[in-house]
């Protein structure tokens, strides 16, 4: 992937998200929201839900992590100019602990398609930042961007209590060149959202395409996942699990844990805890497990 498209990509998304707030005269992200969303809430499944479009909305957690351990020294490599000329191939002696920030939006473009379905346009970034590492500077060793655009369509099947089917458009990548350092693939993903009372689910399917870069990324990231929350009076509990649907050497996967807790009025805490393959994508052929505190500022899914 070139680095000028990337570029490109990210500043036409950032662009589309500040217009789409200018045009709004209100968005709900700015305002005081509830640990919890439901699916109605937040992807307007219900008709008297439905809000204008180009407006911002919150859509995955929004946060800051401060202390996030790995038990697993990573062994990555690192774009850097080396202390001594010499050494070309010495990687970055990384830290255990780093800090980890995210921030994600989601804007619908268009409603009331095929009668209730919606159009949305999302928009994720993750950073991991060496804040610790002072010898090499306190460098951002990775981000991640993730636009998709994504069709909602409401259903309601009581016994089964779903909610919603959909499909979206993923691309995810880290923005950066060179075979050694360069990780991307595009997604075409098929979903459905469950629901009842104090939980919800969503599972998930995908094709990847375009994946020379790295070609066994979904036998170690995966080919489906499950997203399941469960609200308890002020708290939040989150199990995210994704697997490669295959066996043998292909057998791979990952499960990840988030609570989300009350620290004072809106202020929340969020702790979370990592297995497997996949949480950055410059290692996503490594094993981790990590555990992190930070606090959370919007956004349950």
């Amino acid at each position: 992937m070139k680095n000028h498209f990337v570029k490109t990509v990210q500043i036409l998304v950032l662009s589309l998200f500040a217009t789409f707030s200018l045009m709004g005269q209100s968005s709900s992200i700015f305002k005081r929201m509830d640990s919890y969303q439901t699916l109605d809430k937040m992807w307007e499944l219900e008709p008297d839900s439905n809000s204008e479009t180009f407006l911002l909305t919150a859509y995955k957690p929004i946060y800051i992590m401060p202390f996030r351990f790995s038990s697993h020294r990573r062994a990555v490599p690192f774009e850097t100019a080396p202390v001594d000329p010499a050494v070309t191939n010495e990687e970055i002696q990384l830290d255990n602990v780093e800090a980890t920030m995210q921030f994600s939006f989601k804007t619908k473009l268009a409603q009331r398609i095929f009668g209730r379905g919606a159009l949305w346009l999302g928009y994720t970034q993750k950073s991991y930042w060496q804040v610790y590492n002072a010898e090499f500077s306190r460098p951002f060793r990775e981000t991640n961007y993730e636009p998709e655009i994504i069709f909602n369509y409401p259903v309601k099947f009581d016994f089964l209590k779903m909610k919603m089917l959909g499909f979206a458009f993923n691309h995810q990548s880290n923005g950066r060149e060179g075979h050694k350092f360069t990780r991307s693939w595009n997604r075409f993903i098929l979903h459905a959202g469950f629901e009842n009372n104090q939980w919800s689910l969503i599972v998930r399917t995908w094709f990847a395409t375009e994946i020379t870069e790295n070609p066994d990324i979904e036998d170690y990231m995966g080919r489906g996942s499950i997203l399941f929350n469960y609200r308890l009076k002020k708290h939040l509990l989150t199990l995210k699990a994704q697997h490669s649907l295959r066996f043998g050497d292909d057998n791979h996967g990952s499960v990840e844990f988030d609570w989300t807790f009350p620290i004072y009025k809106n202020l929340k805490g969020y702790g979370q805890f990592f297995h497997g393959y996949g949480d950055a994508m410059i290692d996503y052929n490594q094993i981790h497990t990590i555990a992190g505190i930070g606090i959370v500022f919007s956004g349950t899914l």
